[in-house]
């Protein structure tokens, strides 16, 4: 499948039936070319358990998520990647609501996509931000 049209089944919600989706509860919010914004609902189910505060886990999930459909965006069909590197900066707790996500590609090589990510609370604060290198190779 081209991956615009895996883009639009997402845009549409069908994704919400299968994988990280329908897991975590993410929908897409836009996108564009190089871009992509994703919200979550972050429920009291992603806490750590000790104290009420969404895991680094998860929103280390969130971030590398939103920075995989940027990359796709710009992908042929004739493209898929996995993500090779993943870092992840936590400025302070996410506690359960609406956290908000948006990702996308600084550069993309013909073997590689270098992406950036950060994710804010409902109040509108940074609560994370990532980077990650994608590598890009000939679909199967």
């Amino acid at each position: 499948m081209p991956p615009r049209d895996d883009i639009e089944r997402f845009m549409r919600g069908e994704y919400t039936l299968v994988g990280f989706s329908k897991l975590f509860g993410y929908y897409p919010v836009a996108w564009e070319p190089g871009k992509f914004e994703i919200h979550w609902e972050a429920t009291d189910a992603f806490t750590t358990g000790q104290i009420p505060v969404i895991h680094g886990g998860a929103l280390a999930a969130l971030l590398d998520n939103v920075m995989g459909w940027a990359t796709l965006s710009l992908l042929d069909h004739s493209e898929n990647f996995a993500t090779a590197d993943l870092q992840i900066q936590f400025v302070r707790g996410a506690k359960p609501g609406l956290l908000k996500a948006q990702g996308s590609v600084v550069r993309r090589t013909r073997a590689l996509a270098f992406c950036q990510s950060e994710v804010w609370n409902g109040e509108g604060q940074l609560v994370a931000r990532g980077s990650a290198t994608s590598s890009i190779f000939k679909a199967a």
